[in-house]
């Protein structure tokens, strides 16, 4: 599958998920960039190496082949957010027989309906050949930090996206802290995701 490709505002960091040990060197340097190695520092590197730990061995888990973690939307203002790319094998979805025009309403048949509490948004990009289906809800998660477990509320928006020509299928997460500003965080990934270009595979172009 060719490499999906999207602008990201502000300041992130991309994390390789290859092989773990890549990722965790990856995290290590990352959180040392975030805090600096400032010995009085050091309780806050760890947990914050521990948080971005966790959310690399999911990513890696669930078959991510990318993933973004935010680190600042402009300078000084903090951004709670990462991105998961997770490519999908059109061959479990019956897409090879339709156009674009029919892919959009394949897509919408497969996906389905969002999580119970969530929304659910569609998009198309005739000129990119690309359509996409947003589901959003929330959800808790529970953090230790100082021996005390804290628990926080999150805002996760998944896009599935199909192109054409030939058929393509990805998921694209997102999830952010910041839940209190779910709408302007939602309109935030929404474009993003309007910036999304999904070149043709080489082969594909080869055997064309």
């Amino acid at each position: 599958m060719s490499r999906i490709r999207f602008a990201l505002p502000g300041s992130w960091a991309r994390i390789p998920l290859a092989s773990e040990a890549e990722a965790l060197r990856a995290v290590r340097k990352l959180t040392e960039q975030v805090t600096g190695r400032k010995e009085e520092l050091a309780t806050l590197r760890a947990e914050l190496r521990g948080r971005f730990t966790r959310v690399v061995e999911a990513a890696r888990e669930g078959g991510a082949d990318e993933l973004y973690i935010g680190l600042e939307l402009v300078p000084g203002i903090p951004l709670p957010a990462w991105a998961a790319v997770f490519p999908a094998d059109p061959g479990q979805v019956d897409l090879s027989a339709v156009g674009f025009p029919e892919l959009a309403r394949g897509l919408d048949f497969v996906v389905g309906a969002p999580p119970e509490g969530g929304t659910s948004e569609t998009s198309d990009d005739p000129r990119a050949r690309v359509h996409a289906v947003r589901h959003a809800w929330r959800r808790t998660t529970e953090v230790a930090a100082d021996d005390v477990e804290r628990t926080f509320e999150l805002v996760e928006a998944d896009y599935w996206v199909a192109a054409a020509e030939p058929n393509r299928l990805a998921l694209i997460t997102f999830s952010t802290a910041l839940a209190e500003y779910e709408e302007e965080m939602l309109e935030l990934f929404d474009a993003v995701i309007g910036t999304l270009r999904w070149p043709v595979p080489d082969e594909a172009l080869t055997a064309g």
